[in-house]
């Protein structure tokens, strides 16, 4: 209460200092005036205020609000007429009567209590000239008043009323933190992180953690494991706020984690539970772990070996954050004649080159190290156009042979059963076969089956799969245009099935603008064989 009354005070005093200046500076015929303006019974006040009075409003709410010149205490009516001199824009009656307003949200009165729209006017008066505020609000702040500090942080980091001082704002954010407020704890952990001061930063995430904020579980899990400075190590700890974060989704929490597993740094090795984990942070944009994952499908580490899948996630990285690991890889495999390299180089002289016979050669190398993908690209070799020595048969047997092990080879399969190219038509085990390629992981096939479901082409129609396709694909950073756009119309009709995303229209508007991914061909064309 005696905080509420020191408000009160402060802002009555700042007003009338306003006003009494204000009226210093009329001439000596307005006296009378002025002495009736403060004489003045209820009924006068509202004749003024009727013809656009602002200091009449103001006083009229303020009657209402002490109950005094004839009014009845209302805090409602004090609000009404607060808000009318407030929106009347004279200065400085509107100044203060924004003072007041705030005041009622702050305490409800006569509102509901809202304190951000107190804030909200509690700085618009201050920063039109109300600097009361700004003592009275930092006393209150170092009293260990919550919505005190976080005025003062306001101030400092707008610089209303105050110079402005990122410093400062912090140290009441801090104060804030420390009287209780939840919401400082993960911006203040972060702020003394930043400054060098870790042991510090630690007990703040660590408050932040227990009440569920992944981000400070993942720098908890951090710091434990790795025993960061001044916080002693505990790897066991840590890796409980690491798993923690990554069951709240947390994207570098799960890759950490999943390396862990595949690696076995203070875990039992897990290397399947590792890559899943890895994927999840993969799919969510993480680079490093879409590079780890790409490694993950190259030596068949927790997923099948799958090449086609390797070079696909290693393209997303290879000519940004990755450049580096790449040209060391290539190097690498090269020296050691790794099946990868040959995987690559046969893509590069199919994709760039268009030496069909130097890829098929190569793909021969995959196939002799019992790679299904180098079986399958030799089919795909065959059915071009452009090959001399082209065979549709011969492609078709190889894609057969390759089916159990390469989702790539199941893709192109699909396409000759269902037009009887060089096999026996048969459209419903084409569709089988774009199935199994699609759950296998093919992000081409997962778009043309998510056509066929939402156009009823060679199955019954059935939006919500098609809708599950896509977004495996999308999950794959590999959606085509047509299958990207689909999806945004489903999300612009607001389907049942589909997951919220943080900015919807961002996100449909990202989903019509996508081109066609051209990653793979742009890092072969940039290799250097």
């Amino acid at each position: 209460m005696r905080r509420y009354t020191l408000i009160i005070l402060i802002i009555a005093l700042a007003a009338s200092f306003t006003i009494v200046s204000a009226q210093r500076k009329k001439s000596s015929t307005n006296k009378k005036t002025e002495n009736v303006a403060y004489k003045s019974t209820l009924d006068q006040l509202r004749e003024r205020a009727d013809n656009g009075d602002a200091e009449a409003m103001l006083l009229i709410g303020k009657a209402y609000y002490g109950g005094s010149d004839g009014a009845e205490q209302s805090f409602k009516t004090a609000a009404k007429w607060f808000a009318d001199a407030a929106e009347a824009n004279v200065e400085p009656y509107s100044t203060e009567a924004k003072g007041w307003l705030g005041l009622l949200y702050y305490n409800g009165e006569g509102v509901k209590q809202d304190h951000d729209r107190a804030m909200k006017l509690f700085l618009i008066a201050t920063r039109d000239g109300f600097e009361g505020l700004v003592e009275t609000f930092d006393e209150l702040a170092k009293d260990g008043d919550i919505f005190a500090c976080k005025f003062m942080q306001e101030c400092y980091n707008k610089g209303v009323g105050v110079k402005r001082n990122t410093d400062k704002a912090a140290e009441y954010q801090r104060l804030a933190a420390d009287a209780g407020d939840e919401d400082s704890y993960m911006p203040v952990g972060l702020y003394l992180y930043n400054n060098d001061k870790h042991a510090k930063a630690f007990k703040y995430f660590e408050k932040a953690a227990k009440l569920g904020n992944a981000r400070a579980a993942y720098f908890c899990g951090l710091m434990l494991y790795d025993g960061d400075v001044g916080v002693e190590q505990n790897k066991a700890k840590g890796l409980k706020y690491l798993q923690m974060a990554a069951d709240e989704g947390h994207v570098a929490a799960n890759s950490r984690l999943g390396e862990y597993y595949l690696y076995g740094n203070g875990l039992d090795m897990d290397k399947e539970k590792g890559a899943k984990m890895i994927k999840v942070a993969a799919e969510k944009g993480n680079n490093k772990a879409m590079w780890v994952l790409a490694n993950c499908y190259r030596l068949g580490e927790g997923v099948p070996k799958n090449y086609a899948l390797a070079a696909q996630w290693m393209a997303l990285v290879s000519s940004a954050n990755k450049a580096d690991e790449y040209k060391s890889l290539i190097a690498d495999l090269k020296s050691r004649n790794d099946p990868f390299y040959s995987y690559l180089k046969g893509l590069y002289e199919y994709n760039i080159t268009g030496d069909y016979d130097a890829a098929m050669d190569l793909f021969k190398t995959v196939e002799k190290a019992k790679v299904a993908d180098g079986i399958t690209m030799q089919g795909v070799v065959l059915t071009n156009k452009n090959y001399k020595k082209r065979d549709i048969k011969k492609a078709a047997k190889m894609f057969e042979k390759a089916s159990n092990d390469s989702p790539l080879a199941c893709y192109y399969l699909s396409f000759l059963m269902e037009k009887g190219n060089g096999v026996k038509k048969d459209e419903k085990g084409a569709i089988e076969m774009l199935t199994k390629a699609a759950d296998g992981g093919c992000a081409q096939a997962q778009c043309r089956l998510g056509d066929k479901y939402i156009r009823g082409t060679g199955v019954e129609m059935d939006i919500e799969e098609a809708a599950k396709y896509y977004l495996l694909a999308e999950a794959q950073h590999a959606i085509t245009p047509e299958a990207a756009r689909q999806l945004a119309r489903l999300y612009e009709n607001e389907a049942p099935y589909l997951p919220e995303v943080e900015d919807l229209n961002k996100h449909i508007d990202h989903l019509k603008k996508t081109k066609e991914n051209n990653s793979l061909i742009n890092m072969l064309a940039g290799t250097k064989f």
